[in-house]
């Protein structure tokens, strides 16, 4: 295993960690849940409006991105969160795939603004930084996330912005399994729907 590869591993493992501690207990903010998903991106705001992310994202996308049936999460969805993870966890890996969506509204452009410049700023969206690069076609402006290895990702994320909302489809798996052309259809989607 390369240095690169065992760092890669090493920080799967932290992100896991992270999620399945974030995921017994949702802890709540001012009135918000907040999941280990909607940790990652963002968490509704004052400024922000209520969005159903179910509507914008079926089992059938989850299913499309992984590669195996999915089914929601129990107790991990929130009106702007919507999760699913694998019906029966690939034998040899460490737990089931997850795969979600988490969509933002904002009541205002400039609301807007300022929530998008907060989620550059902490998901290191700008060129030059490792395993992150600018999409095209994916709402107003579109970025990947992630490590990609024989065409499959592990651990990854396109995020997105188009008019007055932002959107993660975020894919947990440890192994090199999702499908990075799926992720990127399904927001493409999205984003076309917001």
């Amino acid at each position: 295993m390369t240095l690169c590869r065992t760092s890669v591993f090493i920080a799967s493992l932290l992100t896991l960690a992270l999620l399945v501690a974030c995921s017994s207990a949702p802890a709540t903010s001012g009135g918000v849940t907040v999941t280990p998903s909607s940790a990652l991106v963002n968490t509704p705001t004052p400024d922000s409006a209520q969005v159903n992310a179910c509507s914008f994202f079926s089992a059938a996308d989850a299913e499309s991105i992984i590669g195996a049936p999915m089914k929601i999460k129990p107790g991990s969805r929130a009106q702007y969160v919507c999760m699913y993870e694998e019906v029966t966890a690939k034998p040899g890996s460490i737990g089931p795939g997850t795969v979600s969506l988490t969509v933002n509204k904002s009541s205002s452009k400039e609301a807007e603004d300022r929530s998008w410049a907060r989620i550059k700023e902490v998901r290191h969206l700008q060129a030059g930084e490792k395993n992150v690069k600018p999409l095209s076609g994916i709402g107003d402006e579109a970025w990947w996330t992630g490590n990609i290895e024989n065409g499959k990702a592990s651990v990854a994320s396109v995020i997105a912005r188009k008019g007055d909302s932002q959107f993660a489809v975020d894919e947990m798996v440890l192994e090199y399994r999702g499908s990075p052309d799926a992720m990127k259809n399904v927001a493409k989607r999205i984003a076309d729907r917001l």
